[in-house]
């Protein structure tokens, strides 16, 4: 049976798949992890880094079992990272709008250069304790341009200030382990969180062995969640 890990990216947590979750359990198995520091796992920003994360994300995967990783947004980085640590476990990582990139890159320095983005210009950071946060009056047109009301208001009660230390560390990956897991992206060409554009940019700078595209904005587990379900498993089933 197939065994699927989504990772949600950052101000959410594994509450934002939850129309994903039952759709692909018609599938195979399905592991949702809360990041340190929000839900069910709390904790303090400053303390938190990439290792921090990847450890959370490593406790769902199983000794003799290939797992497919869903990532979405920012912690693309955690993925990667995970496949780097655990080749042998993991059997693709699929990013969703999600940073994934080259070895010793970091988000920070691809995300503040995203001109098409709203989220810079609209991006909280506090120095002294390493969160950062979207400002409320964004939250609408960067990540749910297309999501229904009720969706807005789930999310609204349920996001997070962000740990911030991992967007500024280099990721490290090698040619003989993260190199040789499988890749695909997913393109969301509405999105105005991760532009168009710099996920183009980051296809070619990192180019997975399959791209597909839907028609959506940021959240689009939100949105249309039939349509992401039915691109994971086309995916899956290369």
């Amino acid at each position: 049976m197939a065994h699927y890990l989504l990772i949600h990216g950052s101000w959410h947590g594994a509450w934002c798949w939850y129309k994903i979750v039952p759709r692909l359990a018609a599938h195979g198995r399905v592991s949702v992890v809360n990041l340190p520091g929000r839900g069910r796992d709390p904790a303090v920003p400053a303390e938190v880094g990439l290792s921090r994360m990847v450890d959370a994300a490593a406790a769902y995967l199983v000794d003799g079992e290939k797992t497919t990783i869903v990532v979405h947004s920012r912690y693309g980085v955690v993925a990667s990272a995970l496949a780097e640590r655990h080749p042998e476990r993991v059997c693709r990582v699929i990013y969703l709008a999600s940073f994934m990139l080259p070895a010793d890159d970091c988000v920070a320095q691809w995300s503040m250069s995203d001109r098409d983005s709203l989220v810079p210009a609209n991006l909280q950071l506090s120095s002294s304790e390493y969160w950062d946060w979207l400002k409320p009056e964004a939250h609408v047109d960067a990540l749910y341009a297309d999501c229904s009301a009720d969706d807005v208001s789930l999310a609204r009660t349920l996001l997070c200030r962000e740990p911030s230390r991992p967007a500024g560390e280099p990721l490290r990956l090698s040619a003989d382990r993260y190199g040789q897991v499988a890749r695909a992206y997913i393109r969301l060409t509405e999105d105005r969180a991760v532009s168009p554009a710099l996920q183009d940019r980051l296809i070619e700078a990192s180019p997975p062995q399959r791209v597909e595209s839907i028609s959506a904005s940021h959240s689009a587990y939100f949105s249309q969640p039939d349509r992401l379900t039915e691109t994971i498993m086309a995916i899956d089933r290369d």
